[in-house]
Formats: structure tokens, C-alpha cells, sequence
């Protein structure tokens, strides 16, 4: 996976450095919409990619998929939640760069603080998800979502408060598997 994400990562740059052979409009519009519809098994977003390239112990997948639902659990999810959205101001990035403890940064530095402080607070990798979801307003839009045994918890910088899953009002693109290398649509 590694050598395939340096692979496509040198071809990228040297395509925009125009060293790589002449690809059509097509045919990287056609890679790309490859990427993005690729059935039940997906791509991790090219950033996830980069991002646990740099970050190797953020990206390990842990034995357990969901975390036993418990006040104090509760109280975790809550706290880090309020935290990360009261500590980073928000901000359109010109490039998308997934980044942990920014100052300022867009919704999935926001997603990637979350996780990260959750998993060092005792919370389960794999019980953490990364969401591509589509607002009411058809924005792009990254969320957290953390898998318990009372459902599916949605993190979100957009809201105050932590929803059920169901209740977020989002369409679901693509959510990371308990390997945040691994997705599905």
C-alpha cells in the first residue's frame, strides 16, 4: 500500500511539474471518477493516505472495532469534541492537508485532532471512523465517527453537540473501516 500511495503521489507531482508523459483531461478525469465511485470497497482519500505515511502510530488499526458505550465514555466523546472545536478556529485551506493540533485548519484537521486525542484518551482506533459525508447543502464535509455498543456517534465541528449517526442529516460518501487505510462507500 505504502509503495502504491509513493507511486501515485510521484506521478501527481510530476504531472504537475510536466515531467511525466501527456495524460488527456479524460483520462485523469476518468482515474479520478475511478477513485471516487469505486463501489463498496473504496480508496482512502489520497490526504488519509499522505497523512498516515507521516504519521505511522495515528494509522494502526487496534483489535477492537467498538468501544462499550459507558458515562465516562460518554463524558470522553463530549469533551474532546467541545475541545478540539473551541481550539480550532476555522479556515478554507487552499491545500488539503490532513493535520493533527492546528491552530486553525477545516473540517478534517478538525476530524484528525479528534481522533487522535480519543485514541490517546483510551478509545479504540478501530472504533473510530473517518467520514466523507455531503451536507443538506451538498458541501463535501469530513466527521468523526466513533463506534459504540449504543450505536454510532458523529463528531462534528459544524454542531455542538454529538448526534447518533442517524440523526446527523448527512449523505454518507465514504467511512474508513476499523484500518483508516481501508474504505468503503
Amino acid at each position: 500500500m505504502i509503495k502504491k500511495t509513493i507511486m501515485v503521489l510521484a506521478t501527481l507531482m510530476a504531472v504537475g511539474a510536466g515531467t511525466a508523459p501527456q495524460a488527456s483531461a479524460s483520462q485523469i478525469g476518468g482515474f479520478a471518477r475511478q477513485l471516487e465511485t469505486g463501489g463498496a470497497r473504496a480508496s482512502a482519500p489520497l490526504q488519509m493516505q499522505l497523512f498516515c505515511l507521516q504519521n505511522p502510530k495515528d494509522c494502526k488499526p487496534s483489535k477492537a472495532k467498538v468501544v462499550t458505550y459507558t458515562t465516562q465514555i460518554e463524558k470522553k466523546i463530549r469533551a474532546i469534541n467541545a475541545a478540539v472545536n473551541r481550539e480550532i478556529k476555522p479556515t478554507r485551506e487552499k491545500r488539503d492537508i490532513w493535520s493533527v493540533n492546528v491552530r486553525k485548519g477545516d473540517c478534517d484537521d478538525y476530524v484528525m485532532t479528534k481522533r487522535q486525542r480519543l485514541i490517546r484518551a483510551g478509545i479504540p482506533a478501530s472504533a473510530l471512523r473517518i467520514a466523507v459525508v455531503r451536507t443538506r447543502m451538498g458541501e463535501g464535509h469530513a466527521v468523526l465517527i466513533v463506534k459504540t455498543t449504543e450505536g454510532d456517534f458523529v463528531l462534528d465541528n459544524l454542531r455542538r453537540t454529538v448526534v447518533k449517526r442517524n440523526a446527523s442529516g448527512y449523505h454518507y460518501v465514504s467511512v474508513s473501516t476499523g484500518n483508516p487505510l481501508k474504505w468503503t462507500r
